[in-house]
């Protein structure tokens, strides 16, 4: 029988790493076990000749937070940070809109003065919902560990206008207050695509937008990833690359172990898992020990959608800049994406190489192309776990070029200026990035959505000693990725060994 601290985490990425630094600085006994041969997830970076690529995640919110956290793992901030800054530039509208909310209103003002009126209410609505939504998983019961009413607690009249907040559409208030389309879906969606989220979900996103700002660490997001092994492995843990787990084993209903792909077997009495809360639930656990409701629940609840990105390693002195005013700029040029490949003709660029440096020559840059692509157009290309169908290199290319050759509208001699490029599809977010169908960014948004599951954090699974973690494991969009990602560790890491002042949940 393992000791009451032994722990299996599933999942080296940034959650289920900082899950294992914690554990193992409070004294446990802590094992990682991560199917690939890197640690930090979709946080890793690749090479492509002398260009580097980040799999996921640019820049985040919340860098006090996200420092704070990582001091509890012994892990001193030696990076600086830099704000990314965001422009929409379409047909109606071209603005930076990482700004203070005053700001942005008043610019608006100019721009759209037959929506005043609208305007005025909006503005004044959305600071009123950031006022009461600030530090909101430290202070509403459903972010915190049972029994802990957090910072101050919320009285009944705000707990209540928090819940409508979830459970209303944003477009519905939207559509009564402005006429314009455009001013509704950048209002809406920070771009130009229809408002599908819940006011709650809207206000959360506006105010990291504009208040708490989006942030990169000099380190780079894998940076953090490769600090956090060095913590896990300094205070005795012990991370196992190139080990995948095949499943949970239970017995009794409680999680006692798991089984890798090699058949061996190890003990534990808790387990913490950073997969995905979909794989954890429906492919990990055997079917008979989920509950059928929960079961019933996780299939049918939606995940956000997947993408298809482009990375460019590029000449910059051949492409024209002028248009660009911001790190991240989401466009629509006026015919957007012809035929049926894209869903939405909007397209985000982000210029990532201001941010890490290192990751072109000099006289050089790394941009990064991506637009929402869904995960059936893809599937038929995919053979089994990393395999292909013949002309899957062929489809990924001519996409790219298609995505480059609407890019360039914006950014004239884009394309001549390329001289490394690679492509992600839906199946490399399934296949390397460990995504059920590909998904990049959590649960669905939307105010229907939001309510399937029941619950805004999933860390403690209906399995006793399973326990969950990463931006899976909550189903409100509270603080974004990375940060999210970490506090659902710590809490996790709290359930398991809380700090020598709090008492055993």
């Amino acid at each position: 029988m393992a000791s009451k601290k032994d722990v299996v985490v599933v999942g080296a990425g940034l959650s289920g790493l900082f899950s294992a630094a914690l554990l193992a600085r409070r004294g446990a006994a802590v094992t990682v076990l991560e199917k690939s041969g890197h640690v930090g997830g979709t946080s890793h970076v690749f090479r492509r000749g002398r260009y580097l690529f980040p799999m996921g995640a640019l820049a985040f919110g919340f860098p006090d937070r996200v420092t704070a956290m990582l001091a509890k793992a012994g892990i001193a901030a030696d990076w600086t940070w830099k704000r990314n800054h965001f422009q929409l530039f379409s047909p109606d509208l071209d603005i930076v809109y990482s700004r203070p909310l005053a700001e942005l209103r008043d610019e608006l003002m100019i721009r759209f003065p037959g929506e005043a009126g609208g305007l005025e209410s909006f503005f004044r609505e959305l600071g009123e919902a950031s006022a009461l939504i600030e530090n909101l998983d430290l202070r509403h019961p459903d972010f915190l560990p049972p029994g802990n009413p957090g910072l101050a607690g919320l009285s009944p009249e705000k707990a209540a206008s928090i819940e409508r907040l979830a459970e209303s559409p944003c477009a519905e208030r939207l559509d009564a207050l402005f006429r314009m389309d455009p001013l509704k879906n950048f209002l809406g969606s920070q771009g130009t695509s229809r408002p599908e989220m819940s006011m709650l979900n809207l206000a959360l996103m506006w105010r990291v937008m504009s208040e708490v700002g989006i942030w990169f660490p000099s380190c780079g997001v894998h940076g953090l990833a490769g600090r956090l092994l060095d913590a896990i492995r300094s205070a005795g843990g012990d991370v196992r690359l190139s080990t995948s787990v095949s499943g949970i084993i239970i017995d009794k209903g409680a999680a006692v172990g798991v089984r890798t792909a090699t058949g061996d077997v190890l003990a534990a009495e808790w387990i913490i898992s950073s997969a995905d809360y979909k794989k954890t639930i429906l492919e990990l656990l055997p079917p008979e020990s989920v509950p059928p409701e929960h079961r019933e629940r996780v299939l049918l609840a939606p995940y956000t959608g997947s993408e298809f990105c482009v990375y460019l390693g590029l000449d910059r002195s051949a492409v024209d800049w002028s248009r660009w005013r911001a790190d991240h700029l989401y466009f629509r040029t006026p015919g957007g994406w012809t035929g049926d490949d894209f869903e939405d003709g909007e397209i985000e660029a982000c210029r990532w190489s201001d941010n890490f440096p290192a990751a072109a020559p000099p006289g050089k840059c790394v941009v990064i192309l991506r637009a929402p692509y869904p995960y059936e157009k893809a599937a038929s290309w995919r053979t089994g776990e990393k395999a292909r169908a013949v002309g899957y290199l062929e489809f990924k290319e001519r996409l790219a070029r298609r995505m480059i050759a609407a890019a360039e509208a914006v950014l004239p001699g884009l394309s001549g200026a390329i001289e490394s490029m690679e492509a992600a599809t839906p199946l490399t977010y399934r296949d390397w990035g460990g995504r059920t169908r590909g998904s990049i960014a959590g649960w669905a948004w939307t105010a229907e959505a939001a309510g399937k599951l029941r619950s805004r954090l999933l860390i403690r699974t209906p399995i006793r000693g399973l326990l969950a973690v990463g931006i899976y494991s909550a189903t409100e969009l509270f603080l974004g990725g990375v940060p999210a990602a970490l506090r659902t560790a710590e809490l996790a890491a709290e359930a398991v060994c809380p700090p020598r002042d709090q008492p055993q949940m």
